[in-house]
């Protein structure tokens, strides 16, 4: 049987312990990862954050309950399922992930990484279409963090990356 990939679902924030311990154990697995940045009073840090919080993906063949050893592994909750038949992920989706990597392995974002904070966004879609904001922060691996002033008040708006374009 070939080896096909799996999703894992992981403890919280236990997606590096999991995907040590795989690796540990002979699974080839993959923790796709991106860049954020981190402002705590006047320190600006860049760290690595999961693209796909509590996940990450091994490489394995499977036969009936061989999935048990990946289940009992450090920091793994589950392997995702239907039912008990673990559920592969297409070849394509991590060939493509791994496509938008940086040489160093990190995925680089698409358009809101060409944002800096204070840059004025054009939101193009949803309940805010057609409104102007000022650009603050991505939020996580597809959404951003917009101040829109309206009203003679200033309010923190997450919208989606997809939505955003520069003003």
């Amino acid at each position: 049987m070939d080896a096909r990939w799996y999703a894992v679902y992981t403890h919280v924030q236990k997606e590096w312990v999991a995907r040590d311990h795989l690796e540990r154990q002979g699974f080839m697995s993959y923790l796709p990862v991106y860049h954020k940045i981190i402002r705590h009073a006047r320190n600006v840090r860049e760290v690595e954050r999961p693209l796909f919080p509590r996940y990450l993906f091994v490489r394995v063949a499977l036969e009936g309950r061989a999935h048990n050893p990946i289940r009992s592994t450090i920091g793994v909750s589950e392997i995702v399922c239907h039912g008990d038949v673990p559920i592969p992920i297409p070849k394509e989706i991590i060939d493509s992930l791994k496509s938008k990597e940086d040489p160093k392995g990190v995925i680089v974002l698409g358009n809101a990484m060409v944002f800096k904070k204070g840059d004025r966004v054009r939101i193009t879609s949803g309940q805010f279409e057609g409104i102007e904001a000022m650009f603050t922060e991505m939020k996580d691996s597809d959404r951003v963090v917009l101040l829109l002033s309206m009203l003679h008040s200033s309010w923190r708006v997450v919208v989606k990356t997809a939505e955003v374009e520069r003003a």
